[in-house]
Protein backbone atom coordinates (compact mmCIF):
# COMPACT_ATOMS: atom_id res chain seq x y z
CA UNK A 1 0.00 0.00 0.00
CA UNK A 2 2.58 2.55 1.20
CA UNK A 3 3.94 1.78 -2.78
CA UNK A 4 1.41 2.85 -4.72
CA UNK A 5 1.88 6.52 -2.41
CA UNK A 6 4.28 8.21 -4.17
CA UNK A 7 2.78 6.93 -7.46
CA UNK A 8 -0.62 8.46 -7.19
CA UNK A 9 1.13 11.38 -6.37
CA UNK A 10 3.45 11.65 -9.27
CA UNK A 11 0.35 11.05 -11.03
CA UNK A 12 -1.15 13.93 -9.86
CA UNK A 13 1.63 15.80 -9.88
CA UNK A 14 1.93 14.96 -14.06
CA UNK A 15 -1.52 15.63 -14.30
CA UNK A 16 -1.28 19.11 -12.74
CA UNK A 17 1.73 20.07 -15.06
CA UNK A 18 0.16 18.94 -17.88
CA UNK A 19 -3.16 21.01 -17.16
CA UNK A 20 -0.75 23.97 -16.87
CA UNK A 21 1.16 23.05 -19.62
CA UNK A 22 -2.32 23.14 -21.46
CA UNK A 23 -3.16 26.43 -20.04
CA UNK A 24 -0.74 28.13 -21.79
CA UNK A 25 -0.64 26.67 -25.28
CA UNK A 26 -4.23 27.86 -25.52
CA UNK A 27 -3.50 31.38 -23.72
CA UNK A 28 -0.36 31.83 -26.41
CA UNK A 29 -3.05 30.41 -29.30
CA UNK A 30 -5.33 33.66 -28.31
CA UNK A 31 -2.72 35.78 -28.58
CA UNK A 32 -1.34 35.02 -31.66
CA UNK A 33 -4.86 35.49 -33.06
CA UNK A 34 -5.29 38.72 -31.22
CA UNK A 35 -2.13 39.54 -33.10
CA UNK A 36 -3.44 38.11 -36.45
CA UNK A 37 -4.19 40.90 -38.58
CA UNK A 38 -0.93 41.71 -39.89
CA UNK A 39 0.23 45.45 -40.23
CA UNK A 40 0.20 47.79 -43.23
CA UNK A 41 4.15 48.04 -44.54
CA UNK A 42 3.69 51.22 -46.98
CA UNK A 43 1.49 54.04 -46.76
CA UNK A 44 -1.84 53.71 -48.49
CA UNK A 45 -3.55 56.84 -49.28
CA UNK A 46 -7.34 57.58 -50.58
CA UNK A 47 -8.64 60.92 -51.30
CA UNK A 48 -6.65 62.41 -48.41
CA UNK A 49 -7.28 59.89 -46.06
CA UNK A 50 -3.58 58.22 -45.15
CA UNK A 51 -3.59 54.65 -43.76
CA UNK A 52 0.11 54.43 -42.67
CA UNK A 53 2.19 51.34 -40.74
CA UNK A 54 1.56 51.13 -37.05
CA UNK A 55 4.60 51.80 -34.53
CA UNK A 56 5.68 48.36 -33.84
CA UNK A 57 4.66 48.19 -30.05
CA UNK A 58 1.21 48.82 -31.28
CA UNK A 59 -1.13 47.05 -28.72
CA UNK A 60 -4.54 47.46 -30.33
CA UNK A 61 -7.43 46.42 -27.35
CA UNK A 62 -9.24 44.34 -29.44
CA UNK A 63 -8.54 41.67 -32.37
CA UNK A 64 -9.45 42.04 -35.98
CA UNK A 65 -12.67 39.74 -35.17
CA UNK A 66 -13.54 41.25 -32.41
CA UNK A 67 -13.93 44.79 -33.70
CA UNK A 68 -15.60 43.48 -36.33
CA UNK A 69 -18.03 41.93 -34.14
CA UNK A 70 -18.56 45.35 -32.39
CA UNK A 71 -19.58 47.18 -35.95
CA UNK A 72 -21.27 44.51 -37.41
CA UNK A 73 -22.65 42.52 -34.48
CA UNK A 74 -23.49 39.24 -35.07
CA UNK A 75 -21.04 39.12 -38.30
CA UNK A 76 -17.90 37.71 -38.66
CA UNK A 77 -15.01 38.69 -40.89
CA UNK A 78 -16.07 37.80 -44.70
CA UNK A 79 -13.54 35.31 -46.16
CA UNK A 80 -13.09 37.60 -49.15
CA UNK A 81 -12.01 40.62 -46.80
CA UNK A 82 -8.38 41.03 -45.74
CA UNK A 83 -7.62 43.13 -42.87
CA UNK A 84 -4.34 44.59 -41.67
CA UNK A 85 -3.49 46.97 -38.90
CA UNK A 86 -2.25 51.06 -39.23
CA UNK A 87 -2.56 54.26 -38.43
CA UNK A 88 -5.84 56.23 -39.91
CA UNK A 89 -5.19 60.22 -40.72
CA UNK A 90 -8.37 61.65 -41.88
CA UNK A 91 -8.21 65.28 -42.71
CA UNK A 92 -10.53 67.94 -42.83
CA UNK A 93 -9.36 71.03 -43.97
CA UNK A 94 -7.80 74.05 -42.62
CA UNK A 95 -8.74 75.33 -38.87
CA UNK A 96 -12.59 76.28 -38.47
CA UNK A 97 -12.44 77.75 -35.38
CA UNK A 98 -15.50 77.01 -33.07
CA UNK A 99 -16.72 75.31 -35.48
CA UNK A 100 -13.99 72.44 -35.46
CA UNK A 101 -14.47 71.75 -31.62
CA UNK A 102 -15.53 68.53 -32.25
CA UNK A 103 -12.39 67.97 -34.78
CA UNK A 104 -8.74 67.19 -33.89
CA UNK A 105 -6.83 70.64 -34.80
CA UNK A 106 -2.85 70.13 -35.25
CA UNK A 107 -0.92 72.72 -37.22
CA UNK A 108 -3.90 74.66 -38.71
CA UNK A 109 -5.41 71.75 -39.82
CA UNK A 110 -8.20 70.02 -38.71
CA UNK A 111 -8.39 66.23 -38.67
CA UNK A 112 -11.29 63.88 -37.89
CA UNK A 113 -9.01 60.90 -37.02
CA UNK A 114 -4.96 61.95 -36.40
CA UNK A 115 -2.81 58.65 -36.34
CA UNK A 116 -5.63 56.72 -35.03
CA UNK A 117 -4.70 52.51 -33.93
CA UNK A 118 -7.42 50.57 -36.44
CA UNK A 119 -7.46 47.84 -38.93
CA UNK A 120 -8.46 48.42 -42.75
CA UNK A 121 -10.86 45.97 -44.16
CA UNK A 122 -10.38 45.50 -47.66
CA UNK A 123 -13.30 44.62 -50.21
CA UNK A 124 -12.08 43.84 -53.47
CA UNK A 125 -14.66 46.29 -54.81
CA UNK A 126 -16.67 49.54 -54.17
CA UNK A 127 -20.37 49.83 -54.25
CA UNK A 128 -21.22 51.64 -57.20
CA UNK A 129 -22.28 55.36 -56.27
CA UNK A 130 -26.12 55.38 -55.94
CA UNK A 131 -28.67 58.99 -55.76
CA UNK A 132 -30.13 61.23 -58.33
CA UNK A 133 -26.24 62.89 -58.68
CA UNK A 134 -24.11 60.04 -58.39
CA UNK A 135 -21.22 60.14 -60.27
CA UNK A 136 -20.58 57.48 -63.27
CA UNK A 137 -18.35 54.97 -61.59
CA UNK A 138 -14.95 55.40 -62.98
CA UNK A 139 -13.51 52.34 -65.27
CA UNK A 140 -11.31 49.70 -63.83
CA UNK A 141 -10.94 47.87 -60.31
CA UNK A 142 -11.41 48.99 -56.99
CA UNK A 143 -11.27 48.66 -53.63
CA UNK A 144 -13.40 49.99 -50.51
CA UNK A 145 -11.83 49.93 -47.34
CA UNK A 146 -13.45 50.16 -43.78
CA UNK A 147 -11.49 51.62 -41.57
CA UNK A 148 -12.69 50.40 -37.57
CA UNK A 149 -11.12 51.54 -34.36
CA UNK A 150 -8.47 48.79 -32.89
CA UNK A 151 -9.55 50.03 -29.75
CA UNK A 152 -13.31 50.66 -29.46
CA UNK A 153 -14.87 48.96 -33.02
CA UNK A 154 -16.15 52.29 -33.97
CA UNK A 155 -15.87 52.66 -37.70
CA UNK A 156 -13.89 55.77 -38.62
CA UNK A 157 -14.47 56.21 -42.14
CA UNK A 158 -14.87 54.13 -45.49
CA UNK A 159 -13.41 55.15 -48.46
CA UNK A 160 -13.24 53.68 -52.20
CA UNK A 161 -10.18 54.10 -53.62
CA UNK A 162 -10.56 54.09 -57.34
CA UNK A 163 -8.05 53.20 -60.06
CA UNK A 164 -6.21 55.25 -62.25
CA UNK A 165 -7.32 53.98 -65.24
Amino acid sequence: MQLRRPFVITGALGLAVLAAALAAVLTSIGHAQAIAAPPVTTTITIDGTTFAPPPSNATPALTAAQAFATWSPGTAIPSQVSVQLGLVTVPVGPDCGAECSNLIVQNGIAYQSLNELAYGFEWSTCPPPSGPNAPTPSPGPSIQWNFIDANTGHQIIVECQRSAS
